[in-house]
């Protein structure tokens, strides 16, 4: 988890970044400052990871503000002035955004954080794989920690940019992956779970019903089925069925 602090003297701009933080479940956001000055005494008080500062504020800039903490937090610029991108960089920012900061900027930028802060450095060599390949489990890595799940908990993965989110009868849980990692790891067994959408990989062994393009795992839960993974999930029943595929 990223601890975060945002400082800006527009109440307004704080608010946009807090909103777009509550849809990555990786941030948390533990303090806000309408003024840097004030921000100092929170840096110092608490463990602040990431920081989505300003660079036009009136007590003290946003760069001047960087210097004085020798390094505590990673920064992220926030600003509404192209010109001083490259100013921004000379201090080792993590990114900088431009406002308006939209939410597809906004995730690229945390996920350079992510990458900075805490980088994937764990190496799985081939015969650790096929080991785990002979299991009914994996272990997905999550936030800071490997969460371990077992196929048969497992309900649907969807994608969601650089991340994909196993869905599961735990709860959900969002990892730094994308839909062909999984599909060239094979980490999931083809025999049970097949990419329906370009966004959506289901448990078949989930599926309650098929009906009017879209395959239900519950009555609440419609997946999407693309037109160019249809054969695939007839080809998928046709074993499971009484029903001929013509049916549909």
């Amino acid at each position: 988890m990223i601890n975060c602090l945002i400082i800006d003297d527009e109440q307004a701009a704080i608010d946009v970044i807090k909103f777009h933080s509550k849809s990555i479940p990786f941030l948390n956001v533990i303090a806000e400052s309408l003024g840097p000055v004030e921000a100092l005494e929170i840096i110092y008080t608490q463990k602040i990871d990431l920081i989505f500062i300003d660079i036009h504020m009136p007590e003290l800039s946003g760069l001047d503000f960087i210097k004085l903490t020798k390094g505590r937090s990673k920064f992220i610029l926030t600003t509404a002035y192209k010109q001083y991108a490259l100013d921004g960089y000379e201090h080792n920012v993590i990114d900088y955004l431009l406002k308006p900061i939209s939410f597809e900027r906004f995730l690229q930028a945390v996920q350079k954080a992510q990458d900075i802060l805490f980088p994937v450095a764990i190496p799985v060599e081939n015969t650790t794989v096929n080991a785990m390949k002979t299991k009914d489990f994996i272990f997905i890595k999550t936030d800071n920690r490997m969460q371990k799940v077992f196929f048969s908990e497992i309900l649907f993965v969807e994608a969601l940019g650089n991340y994909v989110t196993f869905n599961t009868t735990k709860g959900r849980f969002v990892s730094l992956l994308n839909m062909k990692d999984l599909e060239d790891d094979e980490s999931l067994p083809h025999d049970n779970f097949l990419r329906v959408h370009r966004s959506f990989i289901i448990s078949l062994d989930k599926i309650e019903y098929v009906e009017g393009g879209y395959i239900y795992l519950d009555k609440d839960t419609p997946i999407p089925l693309g037109d160019t993974y249809k054969s695939q999930l007839w080809t998928a029943l046709d074993s499971r069925t009484i029903l001929s595929k013509k049916s549909y």
